[in-house]
C-alpha cells in the first residue's frame, strides 16, 4: 500500500512541476488592474528604472579603474547585450501582456516550478534593488551636507558590529516609505511623479553632455584610449551591463498598459536606446574633460566640472542625480507588488497578496508589505554585499525569457496574442465589444509547413544541448582560457569538442521548421539572437562570486519551502489540472494516507 500511494504522489509532483499556465488570448484584455499607461508612461518607467546611479556613480568608477576612455565601447557592448535581452522580452510582452514579466513567460512555456524559481528571484531583485537605491539616494544627499547625517547617527546610535549590517539609515527608511505612499495612490499618479523625475534627470544629462563638450580636450582620448587593454574593455562591459538592468519594469507593467502588445516592444526599445545615448554621452564627455586617471573616486562628474572652472554645475548635477535616483527607486519598487500579485493570483504564494483596491486598482496589500520590507532592509543592512545577488535573479530571468522565445518559435500552436487581436486593447476604455478574429489563415500556415510535435522535440533537444554547451564553454573560458591562449593540447582538444557539439546542436535546431503564426512583435534573426543572449547571460552568471551562490542557495531554500508546503496545494493551474485529468489533489492523498494508517 505504501508503494500504491507514493507512486501516484510522485506522478502528481512530476506533472505539477512541469504544469504550464494556459492562456486564453480573449481573456488577456480582462484585468482587475487599471489599463491606463501609454507608450510615453512605459518608456519613462523603463528609463527611470534604468538610468539612475549608473550615470552619476558607475561611469566615473569604470572609467578610472577598469576601462579608461574606452568605457564608451564598454557601454556599447553592454547596450548590445541588453538589446538582445530586450528584444526577447518585447516578443513575450506582445504575446502575453500580463503582470509578472519573466515569471508569467516561463509559466506558460517551461512550467510551474521554473516559474516559481524565476518569480521568487525577481522578488529578491526588486526588494534589494529598491533598498540599495534608497541607500544610494541617502548617501548622495548626505554628501552634499558633508556627511552630517551619517556622523550624527554614528555619534548618537553607533555602528552595528555585525557582518552585513551598517549604521541605521533613517533617511533611506523614510524615503522608501514615502515612495510606497506615492505608489499606493494608483498607477497613474505614480506614473506622473516618475515622468517628472525622469524628465528632470534627462534635462540634467543633456546639460552635462552639452556643457561637457565645451570643456572637452581630444588629447585625453588620443593619448591613451584603452589603458587597460581589450581585457579592460570587456571587464567594463560586464560591469556596465548591470547599468541597463531595470527595463523589465515595462514587461512587469504590461497588464496596466493600453494596447500592451504594441506599446511594450516600442517602450523597451526606446528606453534602452535613450539609456545607451545617455550613458555613452556622459562617459564620453567625462573622459574628454579630464584624463581618466585624474577622475575623483567619489562624485567624479561634479569634481570634473569644478576642476574645469564650473563648480556651480555641482548643484545642477545634484538635482539630476537625486531625481534620477528617485525614478530608479520607483522603478525598483513599482514592479515588486505586481510580481507578488501575479504569483498570488496563481496561488503559488499567499492569496491575500493578490487583493486589489477597488478605487486605486492596485494590489494594495502587496504594495504596502513590499514597501515596508524594502524600507527595513534599507534601514539596517549594508547592501554592498547583497547587491551582487540581484544579478542572479536578473540574469536567470533574461536566460529563461530567451529560452522561452526559442521553445515557442519551434512549437506547434500559439501562446498569447496573434497579430490583429492586439486591437482589442485600444478599445477597452471605450467599453467596446471584443470582436471575433479570424484565425483560419494562421491554422492553415501551421498545418502546411509549420512545426509538429516531432520537430518540436528535435528543436528542444538542440536548444537544451546548446544551453549545456554554453554552460561548459563559459566554465572553460573563465577557468581555462589562459591554457587555451598558451596552446596547451588539452585546452585545444576541449575547445574543438565544444565547438563541434555547438555546431551540431545549432544545425539540428535550424533544420527544424519555425512557427509561422503572425505575432504583434517577433524577435528577428531567430535562433541567433536568443542563443547569443543566452550565452552572454550564462557567462555572466558564472562570473559571480561563490558567496553569491551560497546566498542564492539559502534564498531558494526558503522559497522552495513556501512552494512545496503552500504553492503545491493552492495552485490555480494545479487544481484545474486535477479536475481535468482526474488526479487526486495532494491534500486528499495525505488524508487518504492518514485514514489508512500508513
Amino acid at each position: 500500500m505504501v508503494h500504491g500511494i507514493s507512486h501516484p504522489k510522485m506522478a502528481f509532483l512530476v506533472k505539477r512541476f512541469t504544469q504550464k499556465k494556459l492562456i486564453d488570448s480573449k481573456s488577456l484584455s480582462q484585468s482587475e488592474l487599471s489599463r491606463c499607461l501609454s507608450t510615453f508612461d512605459l518608456t519613462s518607467l523603463g528609463i527611470g528604472g534604468t538610468l539612475g546611479a549608473g550615470v552619476y556613480v558607475l561611469t566615473g568608477e569604470v572609467a578610472r579603474s577598469i576601462a579608461g576612455p574606452s568605457i564608451v565601447i564598454s557601454f556599447f557592448i553592454a547596450a548590445l547585450a541588453s538589446v538582445l535581452c530586450g528584444l526577447c522580452y518585447a516578443e513575450f510582452g506582445a504575446r502575453v501582456p500580463k503582470a509578472g514579466s519573466a515569471y508569467i513567460y516561463s509559466y506558460v512555456t517551461v512550467g510551474e516550478l521554473c516559474a516559481f524559481v524565476i518569480g521568487w528571484n525577481l522578488f529578491l531583485e526588486y526588494v534589494i534593488g529598491g533598498s540599495s537605491v534608497a541607500r544610494a539616494w541617502s548617501d548622495y544627499f548626505d554628501s552634499i551636507l558633508n556627511d552630517r547625517i551619517r556622523n550624527f547617527t554614528l555619534s548618537h546610535i553607533g555602528q552595528m558590529d555585525v557582518a552585513g549590517l551598517s549604521h541605521p539609515d533613517f533617511l533611506a527608511f523614510f524615503l522608501v516609505l514615502l515612495v510606497t505612499f506615492i505608489l499606493s495612490f494608483g498607477v497613474k499618479n505614480t506614473s506622473r511623479f516618475n515622468n517628472l523625475c525622469t524628465l528632470i534627470n534627462l534635462f540634467v544629462i543633456a546639460f552635462i553632455i552639452c556643457v561637457g563638450i565645451y570643456f572637452s580636450k581630444v588629447e585625453n582620448w588620443t593619448r591613451d584610449f584603452a589603458p587597460y587593454g581589450v581585457s579592460g574593455v570587456f571587464s567594463g562591459a560586464a560591469t556596465c551591463f548591470y547599468a541597463f538592468v531595470g527595463f523589465d519594469v515595462i514587461a512587469t507593467s504590461g497588464e496596466e498598459a493600453r494596447n500592451p502588445s504594441r506599446v511594450i516592444p516600442i517602450s523597451i526599445v526606446l528606453s534602452l536606446g535613450v539609456c545607451f545615448l545617455a550613458y555613452f554621452g556622459v562617459s564620453a564627455v567625462l573622459t574628454l574633460m579630464l584624463p581618466y586617471d585624474q577622475l575623483a573616486e567619489r562624485s567624479a562628474l561634479p569634481e570634473a566640472f569644478a576642476i574645469r572652472g564650473a563648480p556651480w554645475a555641482k548643484y545642477i548635477i545634484t538635482v539630476g542625480a537625486l531625481c534620477g535616483l528617485s525614478a530608479s527607486l520607483i522603478g525598483g519598487l513599482f514592479p515588486l507588488p505586481r510580481m507578488l500579485y501575479a504569483m498570488a493570483s496563481d496561488g503559488l504564494i499567499f492569496k491575500f497578496l493578490a487583493k486589489v483596491h477597488p478605487k486605486t486598482e492596485i494590489p494594495v496589500i502587496a504594495t504596502v508589505l513590499s514597501g515596508v520590507l524594502a524600507a527595513f532592509l534599507a534601514l539596517i543592512f549594508d547592501l554592498a554585499a547583497l547587491v551582487e545577488m540581484m544579478s542572479i535573479g536578473t540574469l536567470l530571468a533574461y536566460t529563461i525569457v530567451a529560452l522561452c522565445v526559442l521553445l515557442l518559435r519551434y512549437q506547434p500552436g500559439t501562446v498569447g496574442i496573434v497579430k490583429g487581436e492586439e486591437d482589442i486593447f485600444s478599445t477597452i476604455e471605450d467599453n467596446s465589444v471584443q470582436g471575433e478574429y479570424e484565425k483560419e489563415d494562421t491554422r492553415l500556415i501551421n498545418e502546411t509547413n509549420g512545426p509538429t510535435l516531432e520537430t518540436a522535440g528535435r528543436a528542444a533537444l538542440g536548444i537544451y544541448c546548446s544551453l549545456a554547451v554554453f554552460f561548459f564553454t563559459s566554465i572553460f573560458v573563465i577557468w581555462g582560457g589562459e591554457a587555451l591562449l598558451k596552446a596547451q593540447s588539452w585546452a585545444i582538444l576541449l575547445a574543438v569538442v565544444l565547438s563541434v557539439l555547438l555546431i551540431a546542436s545549432i544545425v539540428l535546431l535550424v533544420r527544424q521548421p519555425q512557427n509561422k503564426t503572425p505575432l504583434p512583435f517577433k524577435v528577428p534573426c531567430v535562433p541567433a539572437i536568443p542563443l547569443l543572449s543566452i550565452f552572454i547571460n550564462v557567462f555572466l552568471i558564472l562570473k559571480l562570486s561563490y558567496m553569491t551562490w551560497i546566498r542564492f542557495a539559502v534564498w531558494m531554500t526558503i522559497g522552495l519551502s513556501i512552494y512545496i508546503f503552500y504553492g503545491l496545494r493552492h495552485s490555480v493551474e494545479g487544481k484545474r489540472q486535477s479536475e481535468e485529468e482526474g488526479y487526486v489533489p495532494l491534500q486528499q492523498m495525505d488524508s487518504k494516507k492518514n485514514d489508512q494508517g500508513e
